[in-house]
């Protein structure tokens, strides 16, 4: 009785093995009759199936000539004073305004809702080149250096300037039309009154007299280091003594870094050029760098909604044919 055991154990085994292997032959052998009638299903209706998309194909060609040509218009804008929010707030509510076709709003433009029929604005950040390693190295050197002046209050307005600078990206404002006399004219104008803003109107007032402050306090300073400079070079012509290079001790005894000043002057300078230049491009909330000229607006073909026709008509013929398998089973049951 012993004996027997194993062998049944053996030969259950090998039962249980060969049963495995024929349920996946079995499922292998359904899966390769399932994808040959789907390729007899295509195979009997190739025509057909042809036949749609061409069909599909035509009627949106013949859509799209009865639609009217899109053209678009792209400017280029900075926008200033800490203002993205409110650029994107005011895009939003010129959409919004165009699609409930709000008379009295527009009409304060000098703007009439038949004029803007099939208008759109959008507006996208542009990113920037990635900054150079270089460029970060001088900007942590010159930031270490400003730790040495850090109880000084014009430190605190030179950190801002420099974070503010950061921040600032440039945006694409992207209008599109139909109407390719008043478009662009359109474009104009919806500009000018985003940058039609009392609070702001106040802040570039502001910004104004403190970029000319800064560049009168700049200018005092550079005087100051120079003065320094001077002192520092006619002390070493009238003393022999010697003295540690590249400082003087002053009465307090507090050491002076000629290398330092020169470098916070070179800063000073490149200041007040960076602050004339803000003078000259930031009267405006929105800078505009660049104001292309109409161009006909293109959809990519998978994007563009004519394509939609052939797909519906394929999915139609594919929704039937199972509603008629459907069907047929279901008689083949009563039967």
């Amino acid at each position: 009785m012993s004996d027997n055991k194993p062998n049944n154990t053996s030969t259950s085994d090998e039962i249980d093995l060969g049963q495995l292997f024929k349920m996946i032959a079995n499922g292998f052998n359904r899966l390769g009759l399932a994808f040959l009638r789907v390729f007899l299903y295509f195979k009997k209706h190739a025509f057909i199936l042809i036949g749609l998309i061409v069909l599909g194909i035509a009627i949106s060609f013949v859509l799209s000539s009865f639609v009217n040509k899109k053209l678009k218009t792209e400017a280029i804008v900075r926008p200033n004073f800490e203002s993205t929010d409110y650029v994107y707030d005011v895009v939003d509510e010129i959409q919004s305004n165009i699609f409930s076709q709000d008379t009295v709003f527009f009409q304060k433009m000098g703007l009439s809702v038949e004029d803007l029929q099939g208008f759109r604005i959008e507006i996208q950040p542009i990113s920037d080149p990635e900054e150079t390693k270089e460029e970060a190295q001088q900007e942590l050197e010159y930031l270490k250096l400003l730790q040495s002046f850090k109880e000084e209050s014009f430190v605190v307005d030179i950190v801002r300037s420099e974070l503010t600078k950061k921040s600032i990206i440039a945006h694409r404002i992207t209008f599109t039309y139909i109407n390719a006399k008043k478009g662009n004219v359109i474009a104009e104008k919806l500009l000018n009154y985003i940058n039609n803003n009392s609070y702001y109107d106040k802040v570039i007032k502001t910004s104004k007299e403190n970029a000319e402050q800064r560049i009168s306090k700049n200018t005092l300073l550079i005087s100051q280091i120079d003065n320094l400079i001077d002192n520092y070079t006619k002390t070493l012509l009238q003393n022999n003594t010697e003295k540690p290079g590249g400082s003087v001790y002053m009465e307090n005894e507090s050491a002076l870094n000629i290398a330092s000043l020169l470098t916070l002057k070179n800063r000073f300078l490149k200041e007040i050029e960076e602050k004339k230049s803000e003078l000259t491009e930031q009267t405006e909330i929105l800078s505009v760098i660049n104001m292309g000229k109409p161009q006909v607006f293109k959809k990519p073909f998978f994007n563009n909604k004519f394509f939609l026709v052939p797909t519906a008509l394929v999915v139609l013929f594919f929704a039937i044919s199972f509603i008629r398998f459907l069907n047929k089973k279901a008689q083949e049951l009563n039967v």
